[in-house]
Parts: structure tokens; sequence; C-alpha cells
């Protein structure tokens, strides 16, 4: 199967907004939970189409459930999995949708540091991603420290 073209150059601006509303939002929402939490599992943020003239779209928060490894209680939580099964259930739902954001914490191995990503993509065909690394709080102060985020095109999940 080939994966589609990115069309992100030939959005629309109500597409662009879009986009831009479900990107804010994740980043948003990932670093209120490092800073209340100190960690996140995967998430997506999605929006639907507006209902009425001139009304907001609305915003959805979606999870899935990690999986239990019965064998081992203790194990450690399978992000891929859960990302995987993210990208499964908006493929399903695709239809309610027209923008979506998925979001995880990654490490990025070459700069040695942890990072927000962000793959947001529209249901007319564009997708981009987004990197912010941080750091985690200084012991004395308590603050987060967040760079600034670094975009590129994005892979085409959920509409492919």
């Amino acid at each position: 199967m080939s994966t589609p073209e990115n069309k992100i150059a030939e959005l629309d601006e109500a597409a662009q907004a879009e986009l831009n509303k479900v990107l804010g939002t994740a980043l948003g929402v990932a670093r209120e939970q490092l800073e209340e939490q100190g960690v996140f599992l995967p998430f997506a943020i999605a929006v639907e189409p507006a209902t009425e003239e001139n009304a907001e779209p609305e915003l959805r928060l979606l999870a899935v459930q990690p999986t239990e490894d019965l064998d081992d209680p203790e194990a450690d939580i399978d992000a891929e999995v859960m990302m995987a099964d993210l990208v499964q259930l908006l493929q399903d739902q695709r239809d309610s949708f027209n923008a979506v954001a998925f979001v995880s914490d990654v490490t990025l191995l070459d700069d040695a540091t942890d990072a927000v990503h962000v793959l947001a993509e529209h249901r007319n065909g564009g997708s981009v991603a987004i990197v912010q690394p941080y750091t985690a709080p200084d012991p004395e102060t308590g603050i987060w420290e967040f760079s600034e985020p670094s975009a590129e095109g994005g892979q085409i999940q959920v509409w492919a």
C-alpha cells in the first residue's frame, strides 16, 4: 500500500486553522500533564466538524487503556501498542472528525533528551509532525524547560 501524498501546502485556511487547533491543544495538554504528573501516556486530540453555522468545532481528547501483561504486572507500558490502538480507533471513527493529533513522549537519541511528539493530520490530506524537546524541572525551582518546537511533514495514517 502506498503512502498518500501530504497536501499540507494545499490546505485552505479553515483546514489550517483546524490543524493548528489540534496541534496547539495537544502540545498544551502534554505540557500540562508533564508539569502536573511528570509523565503522560499517548493520547489523541480530535476536532469534530462544526454543527451550526459559525459554531466553534468541538475538540475531543481520546485515549486507550494500556495493555496489561498478566504474566508480569510490573512490566513497562508499551507506548507503541497504545499508539497503534489510537490510530486504529481514529481510523474507525474518521468520518466523525476533521483533524486529529497523536501525542507521545519520545526520547531523542541523538540529543539524549526527551520530547513531546505530535503528529497531526487533516481529512483533506495534510499532515505535520511537531517535536518539542523538554527538560525535567530543576530540583530547586521546579520549573520545566520546554525548547522551541520544530516541524516537518508528517505521515498520513487516519485518512490513508
